[in-house]
């Protein structure tokens, strides 16, 4: 067959307009939940554990389902990039006793494992990771008859715990940001941005634009939070493991096994704030913190 010039466009950017799949399509997508793997500085469309296209940073989604607590997981084996990729040996999707399914527990709750204790992973990490499941539909996919795709994004601990600076938050505080403004998660279109100062290896949300009552996409966002798809991309569910990555997307930058599997960006005590402060380029003047929500988003919006 002669290789010739693709009907499809690169598969390197993101792809807009897509059609909404057919039922045939549907059915060969073996449960038709798709991913959205932030690695290295870029955004990476998952489909079925594979790398399928990259999607441009920034990325804009509206949240539309999160992980009500901070989920856990657990390697025994040190990591190996070249291996087959397996599910963690602990699990838990609460955050405070492993998932009843298990075997083995390391402990009888997470509080006082000891895989919960500084040191029992690298250095002074902790073995046991920290990571939270949103659902997320991409406001550029919904339009005319396009009604879009939910999408699972995972983040680990660095871009889930902290401040932030100005506008711009790791995933807790930017949820309780936006709460305290009176708005909905599910009522803004939030960008995420790779955090610079952390070797883009975590990432900060910021909102950016409120989800117009008369669009096509509110349309498609009220629908989606009340979908299976959306609970299901913020379950743990271990059955399902990506390929060519470990249980969690920072784990990708490791390139050599390591005494024990941890996130490559270090765990991050739960209460801690980073050592680093967010990204510059994300930064805005701290005469802006003290306006509303909406004050911040119309600037935004006027500067784009």
């Amino acid at each position: 067959m002669s290789n010739e010039v693709s009907i499809f466009k690169s598969r390197d950017v993101a792809v807009t307009g897509k059609k909404a799949p057919s039922a045939l399509t549907q059915s060969l997508m073996k449960g038709g939940l798709k991913r959205i793997s932030p690695r290295n500085g870029m955004f990476v469309r998952v489909v079925n554990g594979d790398a399928a296209g990259k999607l441009k940073a920034p990325l804009r989604v509206v949240i539309v389902g999160v992980a009500p607590d901070v989920q856990r997981t657990f390697y025994a084996k040190a990591y190996d990039p070249n291996a087959e990729p397996t599910a963690p040996d602990c699990w838990t999707n609460d955050g405070r006793k492993p998932d009843a399914s298990i075997k083995a527990p390391q402990g009888k709750n997470c509080e006082t494992c000891p895989q919960n204790v500084k040191g029992s992973g690298q250095g002074e990490t902790r073995a046991c990771r920290f990571k939270r499941r949103l659902a997320v539909v991409l406001p550029e996919e919904v339009g005319g008859n396009n009604e879009g795709d939910i999408y699972q994004l995972e983040v680990a601990s660095k871009s889930i715990f902290g401040k932030g600076v100005g506008q711009v938050f790791p995933l807790n505080a930017y949820i309780d940001y936006v709460i305290a403004n009176g708005e909905n998660i599910d009522g803004v279109v939030t960008e995420i941005d790779f955090n610079e100062n952390n070797n883009n290896q975590s990432v900060l949300f910021r909102a950016v634009d409120f989800v117009s009552s008369d669009s096509d996409l509110v349309k498609v966002v009220n629908t989606a939070v009340e979908s299976p798809e959306a609970h299901k991309a913020i379950v743990l569910n271990v059955a399902a493991v990506d390929k060519g990555e470990g249980d969690n997307d920072e784990d990708f930058e490791t390139k050599a096994p390591v005494a024990k599997q941890v996130d490559s960006d270090e765990e991050a005590e739960p209460v801690a704030e980073p050592t680093k402060r967010a990204s510059k380029k994300a930064e805005v003047p701290a005469a802006t913190t003290k306006k509303s929500l909406a004050d911040v988003v119309s600037a935004w919006s006027d500067d784009e």
